[in-house]
Formats: C-alpha cells, structure tokens, sequence
C-alpha cells in the first residue's frame, strides 16, 4: 500500500507540473468529496450513504464523482489515506518542536470535538467497518500506518531506536488504543456520555502506563 501511495503521489506532481490549474480544481473537488462522503458515514453510517447522496452533498455530478471513486469503499479508504497524510503532515511539523505527549494529547482531543460536533453515536462509522472485511482490513493498515508515525515521533523524543527496541511500538500502541475505547465506549452510550470527558479518561490511564513503559528497561528485537 505505501508503494501504491508513493506512486500516486509522483503522478499527482507530475500533473501539477503539467496543468497547474486543472489539477488545482480536480483536487478541490476530490477533497469537497471526501468531505461530504465523510459528512454522510457519519450522519447515517456508511451502509446507508449512497454515492448519489454523497455526489448530491458535494454538489458534483455522479458521473464527476465516479471518475475520483471508482466505489464507496474505494472512497472509503481514500479518506484513510487523507487522515494519515494529514497526521504525516502534522507529525512534521511538530517533531523536535512540541513534546509528544503534548502534541498526542492536543490532537487527540481535537478529533474527539470534532467527532461529537457532527457525528450521531449510534451511527459511528467505525460499526459499519466491522461489518465489511473489506474496510476492516484497510482501517486495520490506517491503525498500523498511524501507530508507526507515533512511534517514530516517541523514538525521536526519547532517543530510541525503534528497528531494535520495543519501547515506541508499545507506547504508541497503548496510547492509539485508549481512542478507539473511549470512542466505542461514547458510541454504544448513545449520548449518555460526553466524548471528550471519555477521551481524557482513556488518555490519563494510557499515558501513565505508556511513560512506564518508556522508562521500563530497552526490550530488545530479535
């Protein structure tokens, strides 16, 4: 899948090169897409969200949308690979600038708002991968992609080395792990309980247990 990634990156600067405006507002589209697609999954799960909704949503023509998505599920993991680029991006940025801890914290809580702003629990897009194996495998490579950026990020910070020392791997599992819960335990609530609150929760447990074991003896690979 990275291979795939990195040869459509190239192509994509390839066509900003060539037809700088042209590319431009096929890009804006792809993204005004993805953003009603993301829009719908919420709001009615993804089962429900036909592409002709989501065309309508993103106020394009369905055939304009089948030339971006060849399917929902192909738009589906698009917007994987949009997160993870965005969390690339920021991890970039903040590497060496901001404590991870500190950086892990802020975007966490931020996508925790942002998620209780729009999305209705019992609807959570989250269920619908669970039934589809199809998603499942691709939010399972998501959830790895996002666990080896933070580790990298934890790495960095202490000086560690990740190719022979267990310590990032762990931590940064531990700490990605404690949003899943605290989002699945929101969401079977079905509003009776406050996704930010549940977050901090998740946070304050994993970051005790993941600080212990980066200040745990190196657990050398084999």
């Amino acid at each position: 899948m990275t291979t795939t990634l990195g040869a459509l990156t190239d192509n994509r600067d390839i066509q900003r090169e060539r037809f700088p405006r042209r590319t431009l507002r096929r890009e804006q589209t792809r993204a005004r897409i993805l953003k009603a697609a993301l829009k719908l999954f919420r709001q009615v799960g993804y089962g429900a969200a036909t592409m002709n909704a989501i065309a309508d949503v993103a106020d394009v023509h369905v055939t304009t949308l089948f030339t971006h998505f060849k399917n929902k599920r192909d738009l589906a993991v698009s917007l994987y690979d949009t997160s993870i680029e965005r969390l690339e991006q920021m991890v970039t940025e903040a590497q060496g600038q901001q404590p991870f801890f500190e950086f892990f914290r802020a975007v966490t809580l931020n996508a925790a708002r942002a998620i209780e702003g729009e999305a209705d629990p019992t609807m959570t897009h989250w269920r619908e991968l669970l039934r589809d194996p199809e998603l499942t495998y691709a939010w399972f490579l998501y959830e790895q992609r996002q666990v080896a950026l933070l580790a990298g990020y934890i790495a960095h910070d202490y000086g560690l080395d990740p190719a022979t020392d267990y310590r990032p791997d762990l931590a940064s599992n531990l700490l990605v792990m404690s949003g899943w819960v605290s989002h699945r335990r929101w969401s079977e609530a079905s509003q009776t309980l406050d996704l930010e609150t549940e977050t901090v929760k998740a946070l304050d447990i994993a970051e005790r247990m993941a600080l212990s074991v980066l200040a745990g003896e190196p657990s050398k690979s084999r």
